[in-house]
């Protein structure tokens, strides 16, 4: 594990709906909790087992995400945000237990509009969601600009 995943005590453990990544103690906001690491390819080049797991984080270069950030779970309220520097930060304070979310669906408005051909949305990403959030769009099948 990573230096900072040990220092904040975050792991990741099998949950109802699958792995997940969790606090194991209480987290501050606005907290570095973990950086995306892995292989950076061409979306040609990503292998189809991989497909579920892509993220990216620049146009037209993808990164295949290792454990434990290829675990963090989407929500439609999410708890952490990305960086451009590939860091997962908490949006809000993390209780003990709690599983670290992000947004699945979420895309730079700036950065669609600069690369509209990058930002295609794969039928295999979409997946019924489960958040449970009360704002829960039910549906997770395209990029949400913001």
């Amino acid at each position: 594990m990573s230096e900072t995943l040990d220092r904040l005590r975050v792991e990741v453990v099998d949950g109802p709906l699958g792995k997940a990544v969790v606090a194991t103690r209480a987290i501050p906001s606005g907290t570095l909790v973990m950086r995306f690491e892995g292989p950076v390819v061409a979306y040609d080049d990503v292998p189809a087992s991989e497909v579920r797991y892509v993220i990216s984080f620049e146009p037209y270069r993808w990164i295949i995400p290792e454990p434990p950030a290829r675990f963090i779970n989407h929500s439609c309220e999410p708890n952490c945000a990305f960086r451009a520097d590939r860091g997962v930060v908490t949006a809000r304070a993390i209780a003990r237990g709690e599983a670290l979310t992000i947004p699945y669906d979420w895309a730079d408005a700036v950065e669609m509009r600069a690369h509209p051909d990058h930002y295609f949305w794969d039928p295999r990403w979409t997946f019924e969601c489960r958040c449970g959030s009360p704002r829960c769009r039910g549906k997770i099948d395209h990029y949400r600009a913001e």
